[in-house]
């Protein structure tokens, strides 16, 4: 690995991947993006990091996966009557399809001519059968000379993408001394919103001077770091479906406030990007509407113009958590609360 000055990590988010694409497109756009010397992506942010690895000439790719693309595009639901059988409830075939067309074996040696240049590729996935994360070198694995690299590279993308419940886990079969095993992995967002691996900051520290001028850690969210307030229904399913998005959000703000902190420790400086918080967005992060699509990049564009640019404000909130504190059930004005009745 050559010195880490440039480093991007790229998060899940669903649909929200398009905001993601359109600010490294509104990035390029403001002639002030480098060439980045570490990537790491993860659900969402994995489809998009090869291409933002390879460069600014791949920006519309990325933007297509997005735009481009419907619902079937990506998923077919399942009959009901075969679901309570079934590992999902919807299969991912579409989405493999997809992922086929875009990384070609053309791509894969791309990945790693620029990995023998000394750049780094990862990707996360969530092992099922661990329960932990697993950090993919997409870069080596693309400089094996071996005749599955490039199905092997096809099913981890697919699998930090398989949204758990949603789209089946990913079977990966892993060499152990010989021995053969098979794993099934899903989507690494279950695990880690947003990541960098350790060993990227300690090659950055590594005799660093004073004199050296900083590098860079950029963040980009798929979306908000704080949930819209909405009311929520006393059933199962809202009430499940309510806990789990404020986990999510909770446990992207701890990944940011790790990635800030080790940032310091690297000597590099800290850019963390996310969609501003009074942004009206989709419901549903599975939900591939164009008309919205094309919002979201377009907005991400707006804000990937000005991202690295002095006195530039990215919308992110401050890195306290945004706990209320109450005195009592009488709120005074201007005090947050939720609009349930």
């Amino acid at each position: 690995m050559r010195k880490p000055r440039e480093v991007l990590a790229l998060s899940s988010g669903g649909v929200y991947g398009a905001f993601t694409a359109g600010v490294l497109s509104g990035w390029t756009a403001a002639g002030d993006r480098p060439e980045f010397d570490v990537v790491s992506g993860v659900s969402t942010g994995a489809l998009i990091a090869p291409f933002a690895f390879l460069g600014p000439e791949y920006d519309c790719r990325a933007n297509r996966l997005y735009v481009g693309v419907k619902a079937e595009d990506i998923y077919c639901f399942r009959s009901w009557v075969t679901i309570p059988f079934r590992d999902s409830l919807a299969t991912s075939w579409p989405l493999r399809k997809l992922i086929e067309t875009q990384l070609s074996q053309d791509l894969v040696a791309k990945i790693a001519a620029e990995h023998h240049r000394g750049r780094r590729l990862y990707v996360g996935t969530t092992n099922l059968d661990t329960k932990k994360l697993v950090v993919w070198d997409l870069g080596a694995i693309a400089c094996r000379p071996e005749p599955r690299t490039c199905q092997l590279m096809r099913d981890i993308l697919l699998a930090s993408a398989s949204v758990p419940g949603i789209l089946p886990p990913v079977a990966i079969d892993i060499d152990v001394n010989g021995k053969l095993f098979r794993e099934l992995h899903c989507d690494g967002g279950a695990t880690s919103t947003i990541f960098m691996p350790s060993g990227v900051f300690e090659a950055a520290a590594a005799e660093r001077s004073l004199a050296d001028p900083p590098g860079h850690l950029t963040a980009i969210v798929a979306g908000k770091l704080s949930p819209d307030i909405s009311a929520v229904r006393r059933r199962v399913l809202p009430v499940l479906s309510a806990t789990a998005e404020a986990l999510l959000y909770s446990n992207t703000r701890s990944e940011l406030a790790n990635l800030a902190a080790d940032a310091h420790r690297a000597g590099l400086e800290y850019h963390p990007i996310a969609l501003r918080q009074d942004f009206l967005t989709v419901e549903d992060s599975l939900n591939f509407d164009k008309k919205e699509q094309t919002r979201l990049l377009a907005e991400g564009m707006r804000v990937g113009m000005e991202c690295r640019k002095p006195g530039a404000s990215t919308d992110v909130e401050p890195k306290t958590l945004p706990v209320e504190i109450r005195t009592g059930v009488k709120l005074k004005r201007g005090e947050p609360a939720s609009n349930v009745p």
